[in-house]
């Protein structure tokens, strides 16, 4: 993952079947902007490949919920399967620089 990318990395672990919240923190001053959540980890082609964002918050088995006045975005994904492991980046649209990222690495195991 490039060095400048994220200042924090969350990592997860769900089971296949199951659903998993992703929680992304955000500035206070980001609140309107566009939210979003794309697979790996290449900030400079995240948001044309977001798997969602704050303009279509349900999207296949992803939603994504943004609590404005706690300043987080919640993405859901649900009925995980394997192939959902790996990198996700959570994104912040800013209007005059870089997006704001936050990295999360998720792992998702066989049922218990």
């Amino acid at each position: 993952m490039p060095d400048n990318c994220c200042d924090n990395m969350t990592k997860l672990e769900s089971y296949e079947g199951y659903s998993e919240s992703i929680r992304c923190p955000y500035e206070s001053q980001y609140q309107n902007n566009l939210k979003y959540m794309c697979r790996g980890n290449q900030r400079s082609t995240c948001r044309r490949q977001a798997l969602i964002t704050s303009h279509s918050r349900q999207h296949g088995r992803f939603r994504l919920d943004d609590d404005k006045i706690s300043g987080k975005f919640t993405v859901t994904i649900n009925s995980l399967t394997k192939s959902d492991s790996g990198s996700y980046l959570c994104g912040v649209q800013r209007n005059s620089d870089l997006d704001v990222f936050s990295a999360v690495e998720l792992e998702v195991k066989d049922p218990v």
